[in-house]
């Protein structure tokens, strides 16, 4: 590491001295000359620390009489000690966790950065609501393979799901309702707004109907983590409730790329385009370290956000936004998906052989990035603590359950694990099932 320059040396340590009352105020410091002499350094170095010790106001200068410290209130700047702890991450063997960190090694969306850093496009600031030419790749992606009808002008572009608490500040409501089990997420940005966090059951059909007005936050696609698909019929008791009562409903469209069979379920969005807000993030299609999301506002909510907040910056790099737009353009997008699709639909049967096999009840028609197994266990903390030794990391339903109702069954993921230790890993399970019987 390069060492300080002189002049700043020297400058740390008359400041120090004038912090720590070795210099008081009004009290003359020596000589530039004399300062040069003793420190054997040049006089052009002391003149620049002492211009420093000007501009920064510890020192002030009486014509033909030298430096003087400056009059100014006695801090105690001492730092407190700061010990740091090396932290012993040991990361899991048999990583059987919904995270989605799978390796993404697509040539094409390498290629793409590597033209779109020949150009000067990604040094461009995008507007507020986002780069106009991937809203509109959004918008065209979302007819073709979701059957959802959104303008460019709808479409938001942002950086997660945090985004979603500028829309509960227009909203003009005091509380939000979350499924449960279900993504809590939310109830912490909520929290931090000042609003109520209601928590609502689930039946087969999907979330139960609330009985007050409030936002509802939903992934009916397929709800996580149980995996239950929204029935039409609920959907359209969710719309008739949300206009009786003034509410509003986000439709999280998790897992709608990933799905099992190729038909896709009418969306909520489709229903009611004016008191439904749709989200979706390319987070969990593409890579994780990629904060790029979007939600769609219903026209009569666009005007009152864009009043609020046309003045903000849009906090998702360009370089990212134009990537995104360009793999998305050229069809490398919905080739990815397709790709992804067979991959874990391969580990998904070999996860669900493996069940079947030993006696380990799942429901093959829910999820698609996991399976939820029933598993008997007699102690759960036990059993978390042995999986732990073992390095197998899995969730289980009680997670996200804030009643702790969902006992003894397993979220099996497989977007993280290879191929190669799927078999291991299933065996230490049931090996360890076995022992917490």
């Amino acid at each position: 590491m390069k060492d300080k320059p002189k002049y700043i040396e020297i400058y740390e340590d008359i400041s120090k001295k004038i912090n720590d009352g070795i210099y008081l105020p009004n009290e003359k410091i020596p000589s530039k000359r004399e300062l040069a002499i003793n420190l054997n350094t040049s006089l052009n170095t002391v003149i620049n620390a002492y211009n420093l010790l000007i501009d920064e106001g510890y020192i002030y200068t009486v014509s033909k009489k030298g430096y003087y410290v400056s009059d100014q209130i006695k801090l105690d700047l001492k730092a407190p000690e700061v010990k740091y702890k090396k932290d012993d991450v040991i990361l899991p063997l048999y990583d059987f966790t919904t995270k989605n960190v799978h390796k993404f090694d697509n040539d094409n969306y390498k290629k793409i950065i590597k033209e779109i850093l020949y150009s000067d496009e990604y040094l461009n600031k995008t507007p507020f609501q986002g780069d106009y030419n991937l809203r509109v790749a959004i918008s065209n992606h979302l007819k073709i393979n979701r059957g959802i009808n959104a303008s460019p002008d709808q479409i938001y572009i942002t950086n997660g799901i945090e985004s979603l608490r500028n829309i509960f500040r227009i909203l003009d409501i005091d509380n939000i309702t979350l499924e449960n089990p279900g993504y809590h997420r939310l109830a912490k940005i909520a929290s931090n707004l000042g609003m109520k966090v209601n928590y609502q059951d689930l039946d087969d059909e999907g979330i139960i109907i609330p009985s007050n007005r409030t936002i509802i936050y939903s992934t009916p696609f397929n709800q996580f983590p149980t995996g239950i698909k929204m029935s039409i019929s609920r959907k359209k008791e969710l719309i008739k409730f949300i206009n009786d009562t003034d509410s509003y409903l986000i439709e999280d469209d998790f897992d709608a790329e990933f799905r099992i069979k190729d038909s896709p379920k009418s969306p909520l969005f489709n229903l009611d385009s004016k008191r439904v807000i749709f989200f979706s993030t390319f987070s969990e299609t593409l890579y994780p370290g990629l904060r790029l999301s979007y939600f769609i506002l219903p026209y009569h909510l666009k005007s009152l956000y864009d009043t609020h907040y046309s003045g903000y910056s849009n906090n998702v790099p360009t370089l990212e936004q134009i990537i995104v737009r360009d793999f998305i353009n050229k069809g490398f997008y919905v080739k990815h998906i397709n790709k992804r699709k067979k991959e874990y639909l391969e580990k998904r049967n070999i996860i669900i052989d493996y069940l079947n096999k030993n006696n380990i009840k799942c429901n093959p028609d829910l999820n698609y990035l996991s399976i939820i197994a029933k598993i008997d266990i007699s102690n759960e903390d036990k059993f978390i603590s042995d999986l732990k030794d073992m390095r197998v990391e899995i969730d289980l339903m009680n997670k996200y359950d804030i009643n702790k109702k969902s006992p003894n069954q397993l979220i099996i993921g497989y977007t993280s694990i290879t191929n190669d230790k799927i078999i291991e890993g299933l065996n230490i399970l049931i090996d360890i099932i076995k022992k917490n019987k």
